[in-house]
């Protein structure tokens, strides 16, 4: 096993004059005078109150549940809390609920529910299995444009300690049944966050639950990630030692073919490729290689070059700028070239695989200690803006499905300063507080796919395609 060299205190000051150059000019970057300030119309329409008018929302109707196990109060408030996070569906209050029986087996009454304007009708329930420590989960779904019967329809039997994660896994196929494209929900969020005088590395549910620190606060650990089997990566030091890749869940450090401070970390898609950004004589570039850390090749140009990401066909896009040149703005490129605005200093890419093809949404410094929510084409052009005028959004993450693009914000409601992670849903924009918690270098991955499972009924499917929901 191998280990990097300890930083005396003196030296530790360079590295830490680079970890500021990450974490904090990546971000604030050169300040914008008032007679040299950039034209925002570069960074392209407001979309939220632009000329992209929002369809109505879809009458969601949720039944409610009468049982006091615990299993079924956790999935069925799972399920709910996903659908109304996901932006696509007014969800019917449990107290419009129709007169009747909700219990585990009993029939759903279409007609009753649609009276009260329900467009899509949703059964969700859990109860004790034969074998000890298990619950047997039920979910139905009707989509009444398509006629009465159910677009999905399974039984699960999983491990008691599942419930949760299974009732994202019945929203992402709920969503999947009702609009032809599945849900992102069975995931998970990671961040880092300021923890007394360090930075640790978080994670969290993709619904905002259970935020939990992962890292020694001992230590400083900066820009989680998920890798290879789901494993947590992230940069750790310890000491004063520079910072190295960390394998969170085997407990190790990675060996890299290329020496130095690391800064940001990024897996491709298929967890076969790894891009770092490495701090050596002063510079910071973008490597990139197997993803053991093996074949190391720089591909940055730029003096400096942070914040790695891969789009989900391949390109690799970063973060560049020379620190040579007098007044400089970061920019954005994607395989080499600079596709974000030029004058705007951007930081923090990600790609989002929406039903619209691949986008490349980033961060953009406005002034004012602002920043704002920009999302063009994969390789640039077509520029929009998503956020504007509501404190300063930063690294942008988004879900599987390309539905949501999740940010941290500093934004206030109804007078008060509401810092947290928003979800913005990319089809209709509308935006919901996901947690309170904040940090930086978002990252937003699915689990992986479950372990086989028993199953307690045949599964349902429709005969043919759903029709589209008037929400996407």
């Amino acid at each position: 096993m191998f280990t990097y060299p300890r930083l005396s205190k003196r030296s530790a000051g360079v590295d830490g004059i680079a970890l500021a150059t990450v974490l904090g000019v990546a971000l604030v970057a050169t300040p914008v005078l008032a007679d040299d300030k950039p034209d925002e119309s570069a960074l392209g329409e407001f979309v939220v109150t632009g000329s992209n008018t929002a369809p109505p929302l879809t009458k969601l109707a949720i039944l409610p549940s009468l049982s006091p196990a615990f299993e079924d109060v956790i999935v069925r408030g799972v399920v709910r809390r996903d659908m109304e996070l996901s932006g696509m569906f007014r969800v019917i209050s449990d107290k419009k609920a129709p007169p009747g029986t909700y219990d585990f087996d009993d029939p759903v009454d279409i007609d009753a529910w649609k009276k009260i304007g329900a467009e899509v009708i949703v059964k969700v329930a859990a109860r004790d299995a034969k074998k000890k420590n298990q619950v047997e989960v039920f979910g139905l779904a009707y989509f009444l444009n398509v006629g009465k019967d159910p677009v999905y329809e399974k039984k699960l039997i999983v491990d008691k300690k599942d419930a949760r994660v299974t009732g994202h896994r019945i929203t992402d196929a709920l969503l999947g049944a009702i609009t032809g494209r599945p849900g992102g929900f069975a995931s998970q969020m990671t961040y880092a966050a300021k923890w007394g005088r360090n930075r640790v590395a978080m994670s969290m549910d993709s619904d905002g639950h259970n935020p939990s620190r992962v890292t020694d606060p001992k230590h400083t650990a900066i820009a989680p990630t998920w890798g290879p089997n789901h494993d947590l990566y992230y940069l750790l030091s310890k000491n004063y030692e520079p910072f190295a890749l960390f394998n969170h869940t085997q407990k190790k450090y990675i060996n890299l073919s290329e020496k130095g401070s690391i800064y940001s970390v990024a897996f491709n898609s298929d967890r076969t490729k790894i891009a770092l950004a490495i701090a050596k004589s002063g510079k910071i570039g973008i490597y990139s290689g197997n993803a053991d850390g093996s074949g190391l090749k720089k591909v940055s140009t730029t003096t400096l070059a942070t914040h790695p990401v891969f789009s989900p066909s391949g390109k690799l896009a970063w973060v560049g700028g020379n620190t040579n040149k007098k007044r400089n703005a970061r920019r954005v490129y994607v395989d080499g070239k600079a596709v974000s605005p030029g004058g705007f200093t951007a930081s923090a890419p990600t790609f989002c695989d929406t039903e619209n093809g691949i986008k490349l949404i980033y961060s953009v410094n406005v002034g004012g200690d602002r920043r704002d929510i920009v999302m063009s084409q994969e390789k640039g052009g077509g520029t929009v803006r998503l956020t504007k005028n509501q404190g300063s959004n930063t690294y942008p993450a988004c879900s599987k499905d390309g539905r949501l693009v999740a940010f941290f914000s500093t934004r206030r409601h109804k007078g008060k300063k509401s810092d947290g992670i928003y979800m913005m849903n990319l089809s209709n924009w509308r935006t919901i507080r996901v947690s309170g918690s904040f940090g930086e270098s978002l990252r937003w991955d699915p689990l992986p796919p479950p372990a086989a499972s028993a199953s307690a009924a045949s599964d349902k499917k429709p005969a043919k395609k759903p029709a589209k929901s008037t929400a996407e």
